[in-house]
């Protein structure tokens, strides 16, 4: 029958680091071992057990792993042809890609992050080399609460992204938080040291929290005149 595969993000939203998305393959048959595992979105495990979970599931399931970068989610999200939804479309297309390199799949099901879910398949589809009916592609709201595929894609994704923020902030000293607007910390760090992160190519010039940082810098100069 081969596996079912699912797909997930982690930092879709952060003004700071990278998204990165995650794919896991999943004969039926194994299912149970991820249950037995305790595999549930990532948002609703301690950051231990996530860790856990991520060296188990990479250790037992075909996986892949994409690192977006903040320059490429900047050229998609200010683009006047592309958005962030269609770079996820883009990199699921590429996950899809390298999962069958490494093992038969039968099914793909995608965390939807769009309205237009026929719209959005289309776009994952346009990366893909196989006829449409190779391989059936769903996606659906909540896919990592109630498939567990899913699920362990976003384990994957959010450990990766985790650990790439903790080895930033070692290399250049800095504290820089969880990387979304609604944390204090970040914003912080990112009003006391914006050349530096900029410089490290960790802010998303095209976030409306980094114009608005932008425009008060700019302010502030004007005022020392």
């Amino acid at each position: 029958m081969g596996a079912i595969a699912g797909i997930d993000e982690a930092g879709r939203g952060p003004v700071l680091g990278p998204m990165v998305m995650a794919i896991v393959a999943c004969e039926p048959k194994d299912k149970i071992l991820l249950q037995k595992m305790g595999v549930k979105d990532s948002k609703l495990l301690t950051p231990k057990k996530r860790n856990d979970l991520f060296r188990l599931i990479r250790k037992h399931f075909a996986h892949a792993i994409i690192n977006v970068p903040v320059d490429e989610i900047d050229k998609h999200v200010d683009g006047k042809t592309s958005s962030l939804n269609r770079l996820e479309a883009i990199t699921s297309g590429k996950l899809i890609r390298r999962i069958c390199e490494k093992t038969s799949v039968s099914k793909v099901i995608l965390d939807l992050p769009s309205k237009n879910k026929e719209s959005y398949i289309k776009d994952v589809r346009e990366k893909l080399s196989f006829p449409e009916n190779a391989i059936p592609i769903t996606a659906e709201y909540k896919a990592d609460l109630n498939h567990i595929e899913v699920s362990a894609a976003s384990i994957l994704a959010k450990v990766t992204r985790d650990k790439a923020l903790k080895t930033m902030e070692k290399k250049i000293g800095v504290q820089i938080g969880s990387g979304y607007p609604a944390d204090p910390n970040t914003i912080k760090s990112l009003d006391e040291n914006f050349k530096l992160l900029v410089k490290e190519k960790l802010v998303r010039m095209s976030w409306k929290t980094t114009k608005e940082l932008i425009e008060k810098h700019a302010q502030r100069r004007l005022g020392d005149f």
